[in-house]
């Protein structure tokens, strides 16, 4: 995926922030708690860092990832409003449904210390659904309709939610494949899905040929 991007002219900053495997288990555990503002300040700090390094046009940003980066990029865009558009990519965003549909439900449990129906407000206050009102980035919301991992209902109630506001967003299911289509799910479906990614990026960031992107993971 990064190299079909940087292929396309694109320059792709990929991250490894706090929370995320490569720097032992004190780094990984750093967001018990708190998925949302350790990881989005990591990941936009290094976009602060890249501008100051690089030839990026701030207008013409991108951002997008899968899984817990598919709720990076749905949180990331509910609280900061520098990028012109984003694709979640399987991703949760209601920490509460999440705990009542997945096949991880203990995810909730481990890293939160409560299950889905205990403490709830506290639950809603990390899940990027919560901040829905503040989403104006264009946005396409990607999802497999066999994953167990996160199932098609979440991005559903993002789109619902993104629809009512009059918000542009765009939900894109593909049939069959699950949670890991993106490294073994049908080559036709692949494909697709890299094209799609490539127009809506282009939509909104090649202003000029030598446009930019960044993505989180």
């Amino acid at each position: 995926e990064m190299q079909v991007h940087a292929a396309g002219g694109y320059a792709v900053y990929f991250c490894n922030p706090r929370g995320s495997l490569g720097y032992g288990a004190e780094h990984a555990l750093t967001i018990r708690n708190d998925w949302g503002n350790h990881v989005m300040h990591d990941i936009l700090s290094g976009v602060d860092n890249i501008m100051e390094r690089a030839n990026i046009d701030p207008k013409r940003m991108a951002v997008t990832g899968g899984s817990y980066a598919g709720y990076m990029t749905a949180w990331i865009i509910g609280h900061d409003q520098r990028f012109a558009c984003a694709w979640a990519q399987r991703g949760l965003y209601n920490l509460t449904s999440f705990f009542g549909t997945s096949d991880i439900p203990q995810l909730v449990e481990r890293e939160f210390e409560a299950r889905g129906f205990e403490d709830v407000e506290r639950l809603w206050s990390q899940s990027p659904l919560a901040y829905v009102e503040n989403m104006r980035t264009p946005l396409v919301i990607e999802h497999q309709d066999n994953d167990w991992r996160c199932p098609p209902s979440e991005g559903e109630q993002l789109f619902a939610a993104l629809k009512r506001l009059g918000r542009t967003v765009t939900l894109l299911r593909y049939p069959r494949d699950g949670h890991e289509m993106t490294r073994s799910g049908e080559p036709t479906h692949r494909v697709d899905r890299l094209n799609r990614m490539l127009e809506w990026f282009g939509t909104y960031c090649m202003a000029k040929k030598d446009a930019r992107s960044t993505r989180a993971s």
